[in-house]
């Protein structure tokens, strides 16, 4: 399987109530997960049992490689955790999931860090941003608003950080064994890091954004769901077995994730020009000052202790539907979606900004604009 741009389960827990399975069968479906997921974990909770495991991290020819980056076959997939589960559609019928986590593995041609400061820094309809240092390296959480007591509870997340960076530090090596050996346009892009010989890939030389999304609960799995079935209301087991088994469930994974993106981190479709036609001078100005700065958050705090909120999400609004000139954003989403920007809002594209990043002077003037009572200024 790929290493890039593919869909990956980085975690995915089965749960089901004790009454409905015999302690017998609950011993058996606990051997069989620790022999092919040896890093599972079972635990009881309220009368149910949880099961949670990394499927990228399958035992497979034999080898426990360890890592992360490559899914086994969808094939695969579906006689392991057929057998796990004892091959007894009436077991399977009773075990549902709960969490699963989609992550995909994009190369990139500039540091990751670059990529994570800059999508710490833009505006979100509906999300925050949060940047979080793991172990030393930097990472950036998207999340609903939540207080500091419920950190624990939330049920969505999209996470971006260095998978370089994540592997050495659990592996102590940037050598990679690889599972499958990669595909000729994956060696193409990462040339001499890859071994054909030994099927190895040195993550040194690369530049690798590992973007995760966790999906908790069934609301937010729910989506999940309705693409492989409409009448269905929770991922249950056998809904994973029969789409893996049709060759379906690994396509819609990456449905759901490229749409999970598209809303809540790359939903911008205008140009600045489209976005702020019908606006006045002074407004068109004070669009132009929040674009692509990366003082936006200070911008917005500002704001708020002026009391200007309402006047700033006018322009925030606007602001959010543009398409920022960034070649980090750009590449980032046609490595994503396969598109270009030209593609992506239907019209040619000759120049998104008018004029060149503010500084941080800036922020004076962008306030005078609101000390100012000008609003109508045409």
């Amino acid at each position: 399987m790929s290493v890039f741009n593919s869909p990956k389960i980085d975690k995915l827990r089965l749960i089901y109530k004790k009454k409905d399975v015999s302690y017998e069968k609950r011993y058996e479906i606990h051997r069989r997960l620790k022999n092919r997921f040896p890093k599972s974990t079972t635990s009881p909770k309220a009368g149910y049992i949880l099961h949670t495991f990394t499927p990228t991290k399958m035992v497979r020819r034999g080898a426990d490689n360890g890592h992360n980056l490559q899914m086994p076959p969808e094939k695969l997939l579906y006689n392991v955790l057929n057998q796990i589960t004892l091959k007894k559609p009436d077991t399977q019928d009773k075990i549902h999931d709960s969490i699963i986590h989609v992550t995909k593995d994009i190369l990139l041609s500039f540091p990751v860090i670059d990529a994570i400061d800059y999508f710490s820094k833009l505006p979100y309809s509906y999300l925050e941003p949060e940047f979080v240092q793991s172990d030393g390296d930097p990472s950036l959480y998207l999340h609903y608003h939540y207080s500091p007591d419920t950190t624990g509870n939330m049920t969505f997340v999209i996470k971006f950080y260095d998978k370089c960076a994540e592997y050495y530090r659990q592996h102590k090596t940037y050598e990679c064994q690889l599972y499958e050996p990669l595909a000729p346009e994956e060696i193409a892009l990462v040339e001499n890091a890859y071994s054909k010989e030994k099927n190895t890939l040195n993550l040194e030389p690369l530049n690798i954004l590992r973007i995760e999304i966790e999906y908790h609960e069934t609301q937010k799995i729910l989506p999940i769901v309705k693409v492989l079935d409409s009448d269905a209301e929770m991922l249950s087991l056998t809904l994973i077995l029969e789409s893996l088994k049709a060759g379906k469930f690994y396509d819609a994974l990456e449905k759901i994730f490229n749409n999970t993106l598209k809303k809540y981190v790359f939903s911008a479709s205008e140009t600045l020009e489209s976005a702020t036609a019908e606006l006045s001078n002074i407004r068109k100005l004070a669009c132009e000052c929040l674009l692509n700065n990366p003082e936006y958050y200070q911008y917005k705090a500002v704001a708020g202790e002026l009391g200007l909120t309402n006047q700033f999400s006018e322009l925030d609004y606007i602001v959010r539907k543009v398409i920022p000139d960034s070649v980090i954003y750009q590449e980032l989403q046609n490595a994503l979606f396969n598109t270009t920007m030209k593609e992506s809002i239907g019209v040619v594209i000759w120049s998104i900004r008018t004029c060149k990043s503010c500084s941080s002077i800036d922020l004076k003037h962008f306030i005078l604009i609101y000390e100012v009572y000008i609003w109508d200024d045409s």
